[in-house]
């Protein structure tokens, strides 16, 4: 019998709230739709955006492709012609042309102390990281094929080389 009172209370609860029940489901389904139709709106454009930065990244990714597509119009007066005894096609080619390979460096765990810093750079290649410190102190990190070395310079000369393995 107790059960009976409380199932009937609250389907009389649910009965009485009806009316308030829908308003709010009317309101919240106003307040979502207004919200789909603003985000609609702005973005429309963000398409032709994302198109214009995979349209620069196919460009910076094949600038050989973009050399060879690119139409040079011919100064006036003068007649648009290659350099003597190269056609077009050769001229394209030479400017498509890789460029030269990066240097190679020595490894990084060959740095001494008393080395000058300017052999170091010249023979190690520019740090992965460098600070200048007070007066004509520096310091520089390198990584080399087995671990990594920290460089202290003081007055143009390695004063310390740390490596780390």
């Amino acid at each position: 019998m107790r059960t009976f009172f409380l199932v009937s209370g609250c389907v009389l609860g649910l009965f009485a709230c009806q009316s308030q029940a829908a308003a709010q489901t009317v309101v919240e389904y106003g307040a979502a739709g207004s919200a789909a139709a603003t985000a609609a709106g702005t973005a429309k454009g963000v398409g032709n955006s994302l198109g214009g930065v995979l349209d620069g990244l196919g460009k910076a990714l094949n600038p050989v492709q973009d050399q060879a597509s690119r139409v040079v119009p011919a100064a006036k007066g003068r007649p648009a012609t290659a350099a003597p005894g190269k056609s077009k096609r050769d001229a394209i080619e030479e400017a498509a042309a890789p460029a030269a390979p990066r240097p190679s460096y020595e490894d990084a765990m060959g740095i001494e102390k008393g080395m000058s810093c300017e052999e170091v750079i010249r023979r190690f290649g520019p740090p992965a990281m460098s600070f200048a410190g007070e007066e004509d102190a520096k310091t520089m990190s390198y990584t080399g094929k087995t671990g990594r070395v920290q460089v202290e310079c003081q007055g143009g000369k390695v004063a310390s080389a740390e490596k780390s393995y």
